[in-house]
């Protein structure tokens, strides 16, 4: 009977490599979504802000000077809820 142990060997190395190579590219593409993500909160959190400069703009040309809420979480989502709802006025009217 003939000894495969180094056969098998060799099938056990060429697999750890097909591993590697695999778990490499899963790396890579892991990588490039965490990028793609970090850019798109990025690009979300400047619009958020122009909006919310907006929206002050809008209150003092209005007439509602008020002095601006202070610049927290809370404060964020409330400036998102109006922009929501002006969003949803504009398609209403337009």
């Amino acid at each position: 009977m003939r000894d495969i142990r180094s056969d098998l060997q060799e099938r056990a190395t060429l697999i750890n490599e097909q591993i590697r190579v695999a778990y490499d590219q899963f790396q890579k593409i892991l990588e490039q979504l965490q990028n793609e993500r970090d850019a798109k909160i990025a690009d979300l959190k400047s619009e958020l802000a122009m909006v919310a400069k907006f929206m002050e703009f809008e209150q003092r040309f209005l007439g509602n000077a008020s002095p601006p809420a202070p610049r927290h979480s809370a404060a964020h989502s409330e400036q998102h809820r109006q922009a929501t709802d002006l969003t949803r006025q504009e398609r209403l009217v337009g």
